[in-house]
């Protein structure tokens, strides 16, 4: 196209301009098509190389890993006990290549099954009340001994932010675990609904969670067990916001002493009482977990903006009045 344009008397600058290529490109494709007869950009170097890995050299790699001890061996460790045991002598990125071109270079180390560790917890899609989803984990609570600690067991529902069971121990067994679901279920009197009607419950993957007392537990209530992903705070983002706001409390004292347990139960009595009855929480619209539990959010809420608008109005009519007493005279 360039070479007709300017055999028609257009300039080159011109037609690369109209056709946006650059001047340059095609000066190289002209000097290449006089050297090689083509402007086919062909690969770099030497069709062969110098040092290609011998055909010996190939089957006996090839040799080496049909051998039954080496089905798990790495590309590298491969290369290494080639080598020691002068079989061959090629780097790791070489053996890639050759079992690759032999098709040999797959997986064949044994089948690895899926243990669903990996998934989301399924949630409901959408809360529109109490007791539909739980959460629930444990929290360390130092102590004035190093290495010591309290253990804070809470139950969380995830629709009203209401602490709905809570336990402090020395030890973290399954048992307290046990005996913090039963408390939850007793408090919010769900012993005897339907199973269709139980919450379902997120928790991690600690070895308390997955013990089989509690999954024989969950079975015997009827209760759907969900466990959020490894090393994924955010699978169980509500218990984990309770925690950071235990811990920034303004009276929360940093440690407890580690030989009497009375203080720290009587501490977190007072503050679970303050937190889901006196506490406006901010992802609920600044009402009392409480409130939001037992159904009062909505009324609260309605009744706060009824407040705002009957004041806004009582302002207009103390603005309009007085505004009209001083262009009648009177101020």
């Amino acid at each position: 196209m360039v070479a007709f344009a300017k055999d028609a008397g257009i300039p080159r600058l011109r037609t690369c301009y109209v056709i946006q290529i650059n001047r340059r490109r095609v000066e190289r494709w002209e000097i290449r098509l006089r050297e090689t007869g083509s402007i086919h950009n062909k690969k770099p170097g030497p069709v062969h190389a110098s040092h290609a890995l011998l055909p010996s050299e190939k089957q006996a790699l090839i040799v080496y890993v049909s051998r039954e001890e080496t089905i798990d061996y790495s590309f590298q460790a491969l290369a290494i006990k080639g080598a020691e045991e002068a079989l061959f002598f090629m780097s790791a990125s070489s053996v890639r290549t050759v079992l690759h071109e032999a098709g040999l270079a797959s997986d064949r180390r044994p089948p690895v099954r899926r243990t669903g560790a990996g998934k989301k917890p399924n949630r409901p899609d959408e809360l529109t009340g109490p007791n539909q989803c739980w959460c629930w984990d444990i929290s360390y609570i130092p102590t004035d001994i190093k290495r010591l600690f309290w253990y804070l067991f809470v139950i969380l529902d995830e629709w009203s932010r209401k602490v709905l069971a809570w336990r402090v121990s020395n030890r973290i067994i399954t048992q307290e675990a046990l005996a913090l679901i039963d408390d939850a279920f007793i408090a919010e009197r769900l012993l005897n609904v339907p199973e269709e009607k139980n919450p379902v419950i997120v928790n991690d993957r600690g070895a308390q969670m997955k013990a089989k007392p509690v999954k024989q537990m969950f079975i015997d209530l009827g209760l759907a067990q969900e466990f959020a992903r490894p090393r994924t705070p955010n699978d169980n983002p509500f218990i984990e916001a309770l925690f950071g706001t235990v811990k920034t409390a303004p009276e929360y004292p940093g440690w407890f002493p580690g030989d009497d347990i009375t203080a720290p139960k009587n501490y977190f009595n007072r503050y679970f009482h303050w937190y889901n009855t006196c506490h406006y929480h901010s992802r609920i619209g600044y009402v009392h977990p409480i409130d939001k539990h037992e159904g009062r959010a909505d009324k609260i809420v309605k009744e706060r903006k009824n407040q705002l608008t009957l004041q806004r109005e009582k302002r207009k009519l103390y603005w309009l009045t007085k505004h009209t007493l001083i262009g009648s005279g009177y101020s």
